[in-house]
């Protein structure tokens, strides 16, 4: 209901300012329609003034002549020019106003033809002028020029600049008669206008005041919390309907409230109860945990015990009774690699169980990594002997790094001893190190080259997770645990290094590690070191 009243005021306040802008526009357009008129009666009074000047100049000028042996003709010939400007230019306006004035029915035609008749005497009177001739004596005296066709030129131009006047101010007042007309039109129904928005006005503000103050001591109600308060919801229009709403929503909102308060209550409890559970289980894993260090201490004790007497076993088997020289090698090589198999199980046991592996010390000092790379690659070729697989060694050059010389050693072990596992019998492992630009600085890299079983794409992206291994590396090698690389990485971050692995197109692998120098001076020592698999 209060929807429709509301779109009938709407709708008849926009007529109503459609009526006034129509009303406005037609008075206007009447006013201008006679300012045009005065304005165009105006310019032809104006007009005829012209003229009058100029032919009473010419006059002057034809009675100068006539005393002068050399008139200035050029002067003669300005004024015609002149003359003949004028009239053509009243010629177009006694036009214009002409239908201007058929269509306003202002103006009688008697005053148009008699306007039009003077313009064409006007006209012939010029044309004669100009057809004299140019020099003296002339054919036309001064004293004859306000003669022409019987008629007295000086009355005529007198009567017709009357009559302009006249029209010019009959036309001046009807224009200012119409601007007041305007000004009271657009006055009344502006008044009009205003007071019938004012009364629509007040009309809607006494029946908003009532439902909007109820509306808001509700909202401000609910605001405070007082859910059990309810709006008057007895009014047949759009504000009882929405009072009816919000009552409906206070009324969901406070059983909503008490199911909350209920659930909060039973989550509160359920933390509870489950927070002493999680304390429970979190008590129950230290000691899980203190359980498993005992125990990979106690299985690295117990490791370390057969190693030891395998080691003491070769050693008394070497000065026991003579034997040939092929069996002490058996046996030794045999006893041998299993006390290494037996060694690196327990270093892999031990890094495992170890749960302080990333606070590992680091004493960063200057050395040349050439010295760690010997020892570790004298390891290496003692391995690769007993698999058949040479170790070379190609340009090492010397550079100074802030490092540890243990963890390197530790770490080129690791590379290296990966390359002889996982190469083929008869293989071959070469070990390349230069200084390089690389960013922003110089860096020493190592290349250690093989031609073993390679990886894969995938494996490249996983190879230095702990545990990891594929499975063609499984099945070359079941003895392995898949830390070594692992730790070998977190190493050469701890250097601030880099290491990465590459497959090689024709099989094999290429592990890339990268320290930053120290010393900008260093040079290269091109002599490659002396390879141990020339032994």
């Amino acid at each position: 209901m209060f929807q429709r009243r509301l779109g009938i005021a709407l709708f008849t306040l926009t007529l109503l300012a459609l009526i006034q802008g129509g009303i406005a526009v037609w008075a206007i357009d009447g006013a201008r329609q006679k300012v045009e008129l005065g304005r165009l009666s105006s310019d032809l009074h104006s007009g005829f003034l012209a003229l009058s000047d100029s032919k009473h100049r010419l006059q002057t000028w034809l009675s100068r002549a006539q005393h002068d042996a050399n008139p200035d003709l050029e002067q003669r010939q300005a004024l015609l020019e002149e003359m003949r400007s004028h009239l053509a230019r009243l010629h177009q306006l006694s036009e214009t106003l002409a239908d201007h004035a058929l269509v306003e029915m202002e103006q009688p035609a008697s005053l148009a033809e008699e306007r039009q008749t003077a313009l064409n005497v006007f006209d012939r009177f010029l044309d004669t002028l100009e057809s004299q001739e140019s020099i003296p004596p002339f054919d036309l005296e001064a004293s004859d020029i306000n003669q022409f066709e019987g008629r007295d030129l000086r009355l005529m131009m007198a009567d017709t600049l009357s009559r302009e006047r006249t029209l010019l101010a009959k036309q001046r007042n009807e224009a200012d008669r119409s601007l007041q007309q305007l000004v009271l039109t657009v006055i009344l129904t502006t008044l009009t206008l205003s007071a019938i928005i004012l009364l629509v006005f007040w009309h809607f503000a006494r029946a908003l005041r009532r439902p909007i103050g109820e509306l808001v001591r509700g909202a401000q109600a609910l605001q405070r919390g007082e859910l059990s308060h309810r709006l008057d919801d007895s009014l047949q229009d759009e504000f009882g309907r929405i009072a009816a709403h919000i009552n409906h929503m206070a009324s969901e909102l406070e059983q909503h409230r008490r199911t909350e308060r209920d659930r909060q209550q039973r989550l509160e409890d359920l933390v509870e109860t489950r927070t002493r559970e999680l304390e429970q289980a979190l008590e129950r894993l230290k000691q899980l945990s203190q359980q498993r260090q005992q125990l990979l201490e106690d299985i690295s004790h117990e490791l370390r015990t057969p190693a030891t007497s395998i080691r003491g076993e070769a050693e008394i088997a070497l000065r026991g009774q003579p034997r040939s020289e092929s069996e002490y090698r058996q046996a030794l090589q045999r006893i041998a690699g299993d006390a290494v198999h037996l060694s690196g199980v327990i270093s892999d046991l031990l890094t495992m169980a170890r749960s302080d592996i990333a606070e590992w010390q680091i004493q960063h000092q200057p050395l040349d990594p050439r010295g760690p790379l010997h020892d570790a690659i004298g390891q290496a070729s003692t391995l690769g002997r007993l698999r058949g697989i040479s170790v070379t060694t190609g340009q090492l050059e010397t550079a100074t790094l802030l490092a540890d010389a243990q963890r390197l050693q530790q770490v080129f072990g690791i590379l290296l001893d990966n390359a002889v596992q996982y190469s083929h019998p008869g293989g071959q492992v070469s070990v390349e190190a230069q200084v390089i630009k690389h960013q922003a600085g110089s860096v020493w890299e190592l290349r250690i080259r093989d031609h073993g079983i390679g990886l894969t794409a995938q494996e490249t992206s996983r190879v230095f997770e702990r545990g990891y291994r594929s499975a063609e590396a499984r099945r070359h090698r079941p003895d392995g645990q898949g830390v070594g690389l692992a730790i070998a990485m977190l190493l050469m971050r701890l250097h601030g290094g880099q290491l990465q692995l590459e497959s090689m197109d024709d099989g094999g692998c290429l592990a890339l590690l990268r320290l930053p120098v120290h010393m900008p001076e260093a040079t290269a020592i091109d002599s490659p070191a002396p390879s141990p698999s020339s032994d």
